[in-house]
């Protein structure tokens, strides 16, 4: 099965439900469900780690919270924070800690709209 990706230099969108539906086909829905809500409830913790590993200049951490965001961002489907995650690890891997800043704070100010865009989300079923 091919997975939809979409074109590197296109528009991310917020959340991309085809994601969790290859998960649900590739696990099970309700493995698909439970890491949604999982991804959903460590959503703002992920973010505040990112925030204060850059505020201290700790780039190990911050390239390990990084790493971690955009792993899991990616697969619940968040594309455009998964972008702004690659965004973070390239400014952190040239050590360029006040580029890093700007794109923490990008990625704090997308939290909102990706949260709203999770809470209503449609599930299975519905």
């Amino acid at each position: 099965m091919q997975k939809h990706r979409p074109q590197a230099d296109a528009p991310q969108p917020t959340l991309d439900g085809q994601h969790l539906r290859d998960l649900a086909e590739d696990c099970s829905t309700a493995a698909a469900e439970s890491f949604a809500d999982n991804y959903t409830a460590l959503l703002t913790q992920r973010v505040d780690r990112i925030i204060r590993s850059i505020g201290v200049g700790h780039r190990e951490m911050a390239m390990d919270a990084a790493l971690s965001l955009r792993t899991a961002s990616s697969m619940a489907g968040a594309l455009r924070m998964s972008h702004l995650c690659s965004r973070l690890e390239k400014a952190l891997a040239a050590a360029d800690l006040a580029a890093a800043a700007g794109v923490a704070r990008d990625i704090d100010l997308h939290l909102p709209e990706l949260q709203e865009a999770l809470a209503s989300r449609r599930r299975p079923g519905q």
